[in-house]
Order: C-alpha cells, then structure tokens, then sequence
C-alpha cells in the first residue's frame, strides 16, 4: 500500500517524509481505529483514509516523528473512524457534549493570563474535556492551526470548526472557573 501512496507525491523529500510517517504510525493508526470500531475491515478502511489525509496536508506535518505528529494523527485516525460509523449508521449521530452551554462571550486575553498561571493544570483540565472539543483547542492554541486548517484536517466544514472551538472555550472557561481561575 505505500508504493500506492508514494506515486501520488513527486517531492523525494515528500515521499521520504511521508515514508517515515507510515512505518512510524501504521500500527498506531489500525490499533486507534480499532479502538473507535472494533471491526478490522473498518479499521483498514479508517487507516487507508487517514493516510490519504495525511498525503493532503503532508505539509502541515513539521517533523515525520514527533509528539506533535503523532497528536495530529491521533485526531485524524478519530475524526475518520466517526464518518466511517457514520457512513454505516445512517442517520446516527457522534454525541456532542449533553449540556447546553449559555451563550456567553469568551475573552481569550483572560484565558491566556490563566495558563501563565499553571500551564500543566490547563492541559489537565483539557484533556479532560470531551475528545471532540479538546482536538480544537490543541490545533489552535498548542500547535497554532487556524480555523481553515483545523477544518480541513478535521474533515469538517468551517462552521463546525468554528462552532467546536466556541464550546470548547466555554467549556474550558467553566473549568478554569470551577478549579479557582478568576475569569471574566
């Protein structure tokens, strides 16, 4: 299957990057899958997708192996495994988050002051959050995506990126609330 994937890119620093990438994150990717659908056929599927992703944002890919890949291939593997349920359950839905969050307006300059404060809590307190929010908080503020890019790695429309990063920083606000951080 490499050699399928190699033909596409005519860079050999390209083919180089995204051969490392392969043998870096195969298993990874199939065991991650698996994870989402317990269907080896599916996951085989989800992996062939998130490595044709992959090839078409390659260069949004710093370093072939790194903490960061490795994260950004984690959301691709995930964001492919919910359109592949998709595509088997028509009709179904991946839960957002149960709770309606009031329409309130998130002044980021307080949240950054919070993170000054104790950057290993807030990482806590985002991973805590649920999956589909926190993704977009870490593409946009740890690893500086912008709302177009997350939107294109994510595989989902502006809007909806858009709409994620709105409840992700409420969400995020009621947590730095409720663990002491004074914001506004």
């Amino acid at each position: 299957m490499l050699s399928t994937y190699l033909t596409v890119l005519s860079e050999p620093s390209d083919r180089e990057k995204f051969e490392r990438i392969y043998h870096a994150y195969k298993d990874m990717m199939f065991r991650a899958a698996m994870k989402n659908v317990n269907n080896p056929s599916l996951a085989e599927e989800i992996v062939q997708d998130s490595f044709l992703k992959i090839l078409k944002n390659l260069s949004k890919f710093p370093r072939p192996v790194c903490k960061e890949t490795a994260h950004l291939i984690v959301i691709i593997v995930r964001n492919a495994s919910y359109d592949c349920l998709r595509r088997e359950k028509p009709g179904s839905t991946v839960p957002l988050d149960s709770e309606r969050e009031e329409a309130a307006s998130v002044n980021l300059p307080d949240i950054t002051e919070a993170l000054l404060g104790g950057v290993e809590n807030i990482v806590e307190m985002i991973n805590e959050i649920d999956k589909i929010y926190s993704d977009v908080l870490m593409l946009k503020y740890l690893y500086g995506y912008s709302n177009a890019e997350i939107s294109e790695l994510l595989g989902i429309s502006s809007k909806a990126a858009e709409m994620r990063l709105y409840r992700a920083r409420l969400i995020l606000k009621k947590k730095l609330k409720e663990n002491g951080y004074e914001i506004e």
